[in-house]
């Protein structure tokens, strides 16, 4: 295949993808047929099947891929982080939730296909999109994990906290998206003092006493 048929192809899954975002976040996955789909792009039903098995293959790659590409977003932002510091983990919460709502601006209708309609599919789609969602939070566990490993915090349950915290943002995300009532730097200013308060109230002792001493140094 030619460079030229190969990015004329690209371009007309790209166009696919991109009505059947609208359409599923609009109507929902079971309100929308394939023929919905070509007719919004203006082309035959047989180029869709040049491109996806069917309906349920396409709402499958869209809303896998998209939750793959957040999940890796997501998970470098946080690498490395000096945790003993306040300022540090601060920052490192603000660059990721940042990072989390350009994705989303750039992406409204794949998230609110995702958070509005993925499930409901069929059995095994509700499997794999929890399991996504599971991942999140198992990232966000690994990490508190390893802070519990060295005398950070105590006391909670690292699966818990990411499970908490990623439904939370979850949450919030689709606020945003659906009543625009708050600006994304107020969401995520918000989202940063909750994870911080929760974080904070399972320090250890000496975490608690490096905390002290680096916010007093700070204020040197």
């Amino acid at each position: 295949m030619s460079k030229g048929s190969e990015k004329r192809k690209e371009e007309t899954r790209t166009k696919i993808v991109t009505a059947a975002c609208e359409l599923f976040s609009k109507f929902g996955y079971h309100n929308t047929q394939v023929m919905d789909i070509v007719k919004s792009v203006g082309m035959s039903a047989g180029t869709f099947y040049n491109h996806f098995k069917d309906k349920r293959d396409l709402f499958e790659q869209i809303t896998l891929d998209s939750l793959e590409s957040l999940r890796v977003t997501v998970k470098l932002m946080r690498e490395p982080i000096d945790i003993w510091s306040h300022e540090a983990r601060t920052r490192t919460l603000m660059d990721t939730f940042n990072a989390v709502f350009d994705y989303v601006d750039d992406n409204p209708q794949q998230l609110l296909m995702i958070l509005r309609g993925s499930f409901g599919v069929d059995m095994d789609m509700d499997v794999s999109v929890w399991r996504y969602f599971q991942g999140f939070a198992q990232d966000a566990g690994e990490d508190l994990e390893r802070w519990i490993n060295d005398g950070v915090i105590e006391g909670i349950d690292p699966m818990l906290f990411g499970t908490a915290a990623i439904g939370m943002s979850l949450q919030l995300i689709h606020m945003y998206l659906m009543e625009k009532k708050y600006p994304r730097e107020e969401i995520i200013a918000n989202l940063i003092k909750m994870i911080l308060a929760m974080f904070e109230a399972y320090l250890t002792e000496e975490g608690r006493k490096a905390l002290e001493a680096v916010e007093a140094q700070s204020a040197e």
